[in-house]
């Protein structure tokens, strides 16, 4: 919405200032007129002092005869020079470019008015979502007699909010496509240039005055001066360029569409890719023939899960270690399939490859582990990643007594809140997030503030 709301500025701005400039360039036309008829008439009264003087001093006489044609020459520029400024503003007005540039911008707003209604319904309905996703999975591991009611309430706020984002996505591409109209972008910058255009001729004409009355005599020069910070204070030039150079366009930023609860809600219930295929990690690449893979493996879901289950041999084999090269490319493409997690907010993905993180390793001139090279990685600093892992674990607890379950609970948020602190997440984060799911699972308080003591003394 930056671009959206500079675009109208842009667009208030030089409507304004060209009003603005109409109406002081009339003055100015005014005094140049006035100056016109003085020049005419002191043209004539000196043409006649230049006769009376030619008998007694031919000097004199001449000097004044040619005062009297400059200053008639002058006043003929002038004339021309109003002509021309007149000119500009007529052709400026005639071209009704500021009352397209009024109509755009009530159209805008009307559009940017049904967007911003749209992009907060978006959000509440992707939070109602949420919540009431979390829920169903929730009672599917603890409260089986509430599920059936939970799910069906699930599935009418995911219909809602999907129907939000897709009329969120419409109205978003329909300003889209008023914002890229060239013709508009076109239209002020056309403003702008009659705008110069009009500035410079007052310019010019101005200047002109100057060097006459700098060639005229010095008793002038007082007059020039002041005239001079005039023309300063009117010539807005300057002001017009660094507006241009100022208003470029930019992007559009958007509301985040998806999350990582939401994509972990969306996926539930869908069928998974199975292989035992193993990716091929080569003895020895070029850097370019590891982007490369890295690239492939990042468009396919199959190369993908070939690629966890080579993670997953060297893991379960007796020594963890990988060579150099296998360290090197198995960092790199780990890497680029997280960045891939953060933009798809794959949250199941990306805790795979933290699991195979923790124990392979390499040896060089020092010991090296995977874990290391993945840690400043920013996907692991959304708190929405870790709930999702939290919410993706705790479904797949098995049945049995409450007791049971709630053990297993603890566990889970024991083993995520030392993955969070081991990968720099903020402590009150931490801490936040293992009462938030203590209180809403309604463990045992005593072992949930043994928990919060645990995460307390590690920081």
């Amino acid at each position: 919405m930056l671009y959206c709301q500079e675009l109208k500025n842009k667009a208030s701005s030089i409507i304004s200032y060209t009003n603005l400039g109409w109406q002081q360039t009339g003055i100015i036309c005014d005094c140049l007129q006035d100056r016109y008829e003085i020049e005419i008439k002191y043209s004539k009264a000196i043409e006649k002092l230049a006769t009376k003087l030619a008998p007694i001093n031919e000097f004199f006489s001449a000097s004044f005869g040619i005062r009297a044609q400059l200053s008639s020459q002058f006043a003929e520029e002038i004339k021309g020079e109003i002509d021309l400024i007149k000119q500009l503003i007529a052709q400026q007005k005639a071209t009704q470019y500021i009352d397209y540039i009024k109509l755009w911008d009530s159209q805008l707003q009307s559009i940017k008015s049904n967007f911003k209604a749209a992009e907060g319904f978006l959000k509440n309905k992707k939070r109602e979502y949420e919540i009431e996703g979390t829920l169903e999975i929730a009672f599917s591991v603890c409260q089986q007699e509430k599920l059936e009611k939970q799910r069906n309430k699930a599935l009418v706020c995911k219909k809602e909010y999907q129907q939000a984002k897709g009329n969120y996505l419409e109205l978003k591409q329909e300003m889209e496509e008023v914002l890229k109209e060239q013709e508009v972008e076109v239209t002020l910058d056309q403003i702008q240039q009659l705008n110069l255009q009009r500035l410079n001729a007052v310019k010019d004409c101005i200047l002109k005055i100057f060097v006459y009355e700098s060639s005229i005599a010095k008793n002038h020069l007082y007059d020039l001066e002041k005239m001079s910070e005039r023309l300063h204070d009117q010539d807005q030039n300057q002001f017009i360029e660094e507006f241009i150079k100022k208003n470029k366009q930019q992007e559009i930023n958007s509301v985040e569409l998806e999350s990582f609860l939401t994509k972990l809600l969306d996926s539930q219930g869908q069928q998974q890719i199975y292989t035992t295929n193993i990716y091929p990690i080569g003895p020895e690449r070029t850097e370019e023939q590891i982007q490369q893979a890295t690239q492939e493996i990042q468009q396919s879901p199959q190369k993908q899960e070939e690629f966890l289950n080579f993670l997953s041999q060297k893991f379960n084999s007796s020594t963890f270690q990988l060579s150099l090269q296998e360290f090197i490319q198995c960092t790199t493409i780990s890497i680029g399939i997280l960045d891939q997690c953060y933009e798809n907010k794959n949250a199941v993905l990306a805790q795979q490859l933290l699991q195979f993180s923790f124990g392979l390793f390499t040896k060089d001139k020092q010991t090296r582990y995977m874990q290391d090279m993945l840690v400043n990685h920013q996907i692991w600093q959304y708190r929405d990643y870790w709930e999702a892992v939290i919410i993706n674990q705790i479904s797949k607890v098995k049945k049995g007594t409450k007791e049971n379950i709630n053990t297993s609970i603890l566990i889970i948020l024991t083993q995520v809140a030392q993955h969070m602190l081991m990968f720099k997440l903020s402590p009150d984060l931490v801490r936040d997030i293992v009462q938030k799911f203590s209180q809403f699972f309604k463990l045992n308080k005593e072992i949930a503030e043994d928990l919060i003591q645990a995460i307390n003394s590690q920081v």
